[in-house]
């Protein structure tokens, strides 16, 4: 398993708590160009957006339910980025997780399945079975959609990375189409159990896994 291959590095671990997508984004490449130019550190970025929808590369104006000139009437940013994948939504309740680290593994794919793997185990943790589809990004739960993935990676430093549905109520979602498929489900943690998730702790166990998979620590 390549993961023997780890190395336990440390990590720095920033909640932005809500934040502007746009802002966020910012940050996110301040933070890339800081790593290359050994400035600083890994960084592990938990986060939760305005309502937004963002447009990775491989996205187009299909990919959207309304047009793109009205987002701005029903209070829903747009924006295109530089991560890979179609449209994505982000709204309150949902917590995005960004790691900006340079991959000690030069291997995208394992970085991806291992990242997904954290998802997993951490739904786990909440009662509930996270499956992956070869070729698919992202993590469904009886066929519904609780997990996007899209990264961008620049001379091995990552950004970008995943959004989970925990509590949010999947309203952004509807002016989207989903991973390109307009029958795509989306669900949500909350939903799955029919209860508010205590979001606290929902982060607690995403960064307790995440150490674990990467050989982590977080610097003090």
């Amino acid at each position: 398993m390549k993961s023997a291959l780890l190395v336990q590095t440390s990590i720095l671990l920033e909640d932005w708590g809500s934040l502007a997508y746009e802002e966020a984004f910012s940050r996110q490449e301040q933070l890339v160009s800081e790593l290359q130019q050994g400035l600083r550190g890994d960084t592990l970025v938990l986060v939760e957006h305005p309502p937004v929808v963002t447009l990775g590369r491989r996205a187009s104006n299909d990919d959207l339910r309304l047009p793109a000139k009205d987002f701005s009437s029903v209070n829903v940013g747009l924006q295109e980025i530089n991560r890979g994948g179609l449209a994505t939504a982000h709204e309150p309740g949902q917590l995005v997780v960004y790691p900006i680290v340079e991959l000690k593994i030069k291997d995208l794919r394992w970085f991806a399945n291992t990242f997904l793997g954290v998802v997993v185990a951490v739904l786990k943790e909440f009662g509930l079975q996270g499956d992956l589809k070869e070729g698919e990004p992202g993590v469904w739960v009886e066929g519904r959609k609780i997990c996007s993935f899209g990264i961008a990676v620049k001379k091995w430093v990552t950004s970008h990375g995943v959004a989970i549905n925990v509590n949010n109520d999947l309203s952004t979602f509807n002016l989207i189409v989903p991973c390109g498929r307009p029958q795509e489900k989306v669900t949500s943690v909350s939903r799955e159990l029919n209860l508010s998730v205590n979001m606290t702790d929902f982060k607690q166990k995403l960064v307790e896994h995440f150490l674990v998979a990467f050989a982590c620590k977080l610097q003090p």
